[in-house]
């Protein structure tokens, strides 16, 4: 098992050993006592997840044997859609299979057999402890679990990197100095080695969980942090396929920044926004900037483009659309599903509101620094059409 022991150094280095009014947050007692928990028991948890991953070539040698076949990974800028798309196609769960949030904490397949044993003892006493957690995590994340964040939901797989310590967002969201350039030059820096040996092993816990999952069904990933590692899923996952939404800047960039600014205090990550909001800001100009890049290199069949703005009004047709250009098919029971989502689609208003303002963020800036998005998808004269 790969792990990046230079950047837990750097991590404890930028932590520990800096002057306390140099963080991006008040070192109070609470504050002190995670970090020193995290430092103590990461790598004792991580040693024990080694430990069980190498179990798993012993008990279920099986799943090494599993191919990855035509996997779909739904990639996009935050705030884009891809959570909203990611939810509607797992339940096309005859053809596609993905990551819920306790699977990513636990990638080795005896420790998800032994917690799901764990899960079917639990309802049959009442389900009460699956109803403690749950409270708990309406108590800790409050509105932001509304957004669908839940143990039990599928989720981000990218996060299983946390496992090598090789996840630059969870460094950065600990301290602004955080490695964020390496998160969004993941295809060219570093060595290939290192690259490798972390898709390596992005690779064998898909194996894993194909094989947990069962039913011979395709990989469904929703990852926005791929945006950044689309040459690398090409080249590790022949064959694959991908989904890049697309919103209008106007939108997205507000959206984005409220969510990550609101998760980020809700999970007392931070105090001072303004020292993450500049560099969060060039991370989603080069999610929006780099996929098109690479894109525009790649064999059009193995990709499609979606407009967030068609997944609210034309939900069916767009994704019957998708599906016949990556290869995949639209089944009877999926079908209908579509045709009900549709539907609701079509009537529904989202209660949230984001300004630009809220962030000292002008829209004439926004089009400047997106300028190449507004010229290539024309967002105002869509907004006219819509309209």
């Amino acid at each position: 098992m790969f792990f990046d022991f230079s950047a837990y150094i750097r991590f404890i280095r930028l932590t520990l050993f800096r002057r306390w009014r140099d963080l991006p947050f008040r070192m109070t007692p609470a504050r002190a006592v995670r970090f020193a928990l995290l430092f103590l028991l990461f790598p004792v948890f991580e040693l024990f997840t080694a430990l069980c991953l190498m179990l798993d070539n012993v008990f279920f040698p099986g799943y090494r044997r599993i191919t990855v076949d035509k996997p779909l990974f739904i990639v996009g800028p935050h705030r884009s859609g891809t959570t909203f798309l990611q939810q509607l196609l797992v339940k096309d769960d005859t053809q596609f299979f993905c990551f819920r949030t306790w699977e990513i904490i636990f990638p080795s397949i005896l420790q998800k057999k032994v917690l799901a044993w764990c899960g079917r003892l639990d309802r049959k006493c009442g389900g009460r402890l699956e109803a403690r957690i749950r409270r708990r995590e309406a108590q800790t994340l409050g509105t932001f679990r509304a957004t669908r964040r839940s143990l039990f939901l599928p989720v981000e797989e990218d996060k299983l990197l946390i496992h090598t310590f090789s996840e630059p967002f969870l460094f950065w969201f600990l301290h602004p100095e955080g490695d964020l350039p390496g998160a969004m030059a993941f295809d060219e820096r570093g060595s290939d080695r290192d690259r490798d040996r972390i898709m390596r092993f992005y690779l064998g816990c898909i194996k894993r969980q194909a094989y947990f999952a069962g039913g011979g069904r395709r990989f469904l990933s929703k990852a926005p942090v791929s945006c950044f590692r689309i040459r690398s899923l090409y080249r590790h996952f022949p064959g694959c396929r991908m989904i890049y939404t697309i919103r209008n800047p106007l939108e997205s960039v507000a959206s984005a920044l409220k969510m990550v600014k609101g998760t980020g205090q809700a999970l007392g990550l931070f105090d001072n926004w303004r020292a993450y909001q500049g560099p969060f800001f060039e991370l989603i100009k080069e999610m929006y900037r780099y996929p098109l890049a690479q894109f525009a290199q790649a064999d059009e069949r193995t990709y499609a483009l979606v407009m967030h703005d068609d997944l609210l009004q034309d939900l069916d047709r767009t994704i019957r659309g998708v599906y016949e250009k990556l290869g995949y098919a639209v089944s009877e029971t999926f079908a209908a599903v579509l045709a009900a989502e549709d539907e609701r689609q079509r009537q529904f208003r989202s209660p949230n509101r984001y300004a630009l303002a809220d962030f000292d963020l002008d829209p004439e800036q926004i089009r400047k620094d997106f300028g190449f998005v507004f010229e290539r998808f024309d967002f105002d004269a869509r907004r006219r059409v819509d309209s």
